[in-house]
């Protein structure tokens, strides 16, 4: 991760373009996620008599009709969702706007894209266990490439005006519009670089204030009102949220892949989501607090409302009902869910320190610090993790809690090596190890065979060992194998073709000693600046500057081979 800095002289035309640009991306990003909540409202109106909150608005029907709902509104997700893949196997395969981003790819169809949007709409309206902020941040990335299609700005590649517009889109539906922009950052471009960050940032805020001036804003989460006093056993709490959530992170992932692996035989799209709809709903049965995405669930636990489910319960039974939710196939985002797993697990490391006679004090705050540290154990974004628990909650006194509890968290998730939410985090791992090793590694590893003349050799015996190789230089040494030099075969095959040179003629007057060479300890880098500036194809390798030993060649095509892998 590299940070640039920002003079007036890099900021070219293109860079200008890109800021103007990100106030529309921002505007159209913060209008399609607010009328993707307008459809879930409408929808669940239809349903329910007031479907504001979905964990309660069940309470309307008998518990026996609860997996009727979801299972159907998983039938009805999946039946869309067959449209979705039938048009995607005619006309290709819709990339996620994370891929589109990170492979520059020209754009995001349209058709694909809303049908997918629409089997998450009806998997979230009938009480899926999923996040909304997966469609709502596609479809705000849908337009951004619609905009870039239809603007036809000259040089502003599609996929930056695709990231400005999904960073909107998830800065509105958090109202975290530094969040929003870092985790594009993060995520779909793996750097910090200035110059990517500032149209991410406008982007982002414009989005924030567009949703601000068109409906009732407040931050998600307020919890300004308790201050996170850092004493030595508060500190020590956060230290085990960290490591609880590092591991509590990487399970939940690999449940929802233990689930996803138990239903690919079932290949109709309709009756798996069916069947998750159903399992969705008996938990419900259960506790009603898994329906949904978490929000108000997370209110509760923050503000210790009465949860009428044990906090172990919550966290056990909205794991399984996430990992059916998803698993199954259903289109959505593990945002949410993962603050909610996040709170809860925060919050029983509280309650359970409490119940042991030590208080280390009120078990929001804990469960605000495991939300930040559990989405940065899934989405291995910390900086985005900690930024946004920081922007719902605006409270500043958590800063400290939530970067300490989130980086153990990212760590230990990390070491666990299991994979993210976001596959588009492998490449950029294999990018960033990739280019660890070009920078520390030496070319000792990259030397290969060569042919080569000892100094007493006859200059007919030169010119027949370079045209046997083909190659421009024939490389010379003594008998102790130390590199004299370079003999040019065309020179010399020239000079015995018009007889002004004799094929038994010493070739000591013949020898190039100023010759470019590398030792064997060089770096990779070091090579390639040697390359840049040679118009040679190999060089040779040598042991040290004292004993000049020749050990072989390096050539461009193998440091080529190595560089491709980040460049």
């Amino acid at each position: 991760m590299t940070l640039k800095a920002l003079n007036p002289e890099s900021l070219q035309k293109s860079d200008l373009i890109n800021l103007l640009i990100a106030i529309p991306a921002g505007i159209v990003a913060a209008l399609v996620t607010i009328a993707f909540r307008g459809a879930i409202s409408g929808v669940n109106g239809l349903m329910f008599t007031d479907g504001s909150d979905i964990t309660k608005a069940f309470n309307e029907y008998p518990k026996i009709i609860w997996p009727l709902i979801t299972t159907a509104g998983g039938v009805i997700a999946g039946f869309i969702l067959i449209l979705a893949v039938r048009y995607e196997n005619k006309h290709g395969k819709m990339p996620d706007y994370l891929d589109v981003i990170d492979q520059r790819l020209p754009g995001i169809p349209v058709v694909s894209t809303v049908l997918r949007g629409l089997s998450s709409l009806a998997s979230i309206a009938s009480g899926g266990s999923i996040g909304r902020e997966g469609a709502m941040v596609q479809l705000s990335a849908l337009s951004g490439s619609l905009l870039g299609r239809f603007s036809r700005f000259k040089g502003v590649h599609q996929s930056d005006i695709i990231a400005m517009a999904a960073a909107g889109g998830l800065a509105a539906v958090y109202h975290a519009p530094f969040a929003g922009a870092l985790f594009v950052a993060e995520i779909a471009f793996g750097v910090t670089a200035v110059q990517r960050l500032i149209p991410l940032f406008i982007s982002a805020s414009v989005a924030v204030l567009t949703v601000r001036s068109l409906t009732d804003y407040a931050p998600l989460y307020l919890y300004s009102s308790v201050s996170f006093s850092p004493s030595l056993g508060a500190i020590f709490t956060v230290l085990i949220i960290g490591v609880a959530t590092g591991i509590l992170g990487p399970l939940f992932i690999s449940s929802i892949d233990k689930v996803r692996h138990w239903m690919t035989p079932i290949s109709h799209p309709a009756l798996r989501l069916g069947l998750g709809g159903l399992g969705v709903g008996l938990i419900a049965m259960m506790s009603p607090l898994v329906l949904g995405n978490g929000f108000e669930v997370i209110d509760l636990i923050l503000n210790n409302g009465n949860l009428q489910t044990s906090l172990l319960a919550l966290l056990v039974l909205k794991i399984v009902a996430t990992a059916i939710t998803i698993g199954s196939g259903a289109v959505g985002g593990l945002f949410t869910p993962s603050l909610l797993i996040g709170a809860a697990g925060g919050a029983l490391v509280c309650t359970f320190l409490q119940w042991l006679g030590f208080d280390p004090g009120p078990v929001g705050l804990y469960a605000a610090i495991g939300m930040s540290a559990l989405l940065a154990a899934t989405s291995h974004a910390p900086l985005m993790s900690i930024m946004m628990a920081f922007e719902m909650t605006l409270n500043s006194s958590l800063l400290f809690p939530l970067m300490l509890a989130t980086a153990i968290s990212y760590v230990v998730a990390s070491r666990l090596k299991v994979g993210g939410t976001y596959p588009v985090l492998t490449r950029h791992n294999a990018r960033f190890a990739a280019k660890n090793e070009f920078e520390y590694s030496t070319v000792a590893s990259l030397i290969s065979p060569c042919s080569k003349m000892y100094v007493d050799a006859s200059l007919s015996e030169v010119v027949s060992e370079g045209l046997k190789q083909r190659t421009r230089y024939v490389y010379v040494v003594d008998r102790e194998e130390r590199f004299l030099g370079v003999v040019p075969t065309n020179v010399v095959a020239a000079g015995l073709i018009d007889g002004s040179v004799k094929s038994d003629s010493p070739m000591d007057s013949y020898i190039e000693q100023e010759f470019t060479t590398i030792f064997q300890q060089a770096s990779y880098e070091q090579a390639w600046a040697m390359f840049s500036n040679s118009p040679l194809e190999r060089l040779p390798v040598l042991e040290n500057a004292e004993s000049r030993r020749l050990l072989g060649v390096i050539t461009k095509a193998s440091l080529l081979n190595k560089a491709k892998d980040f460049l």
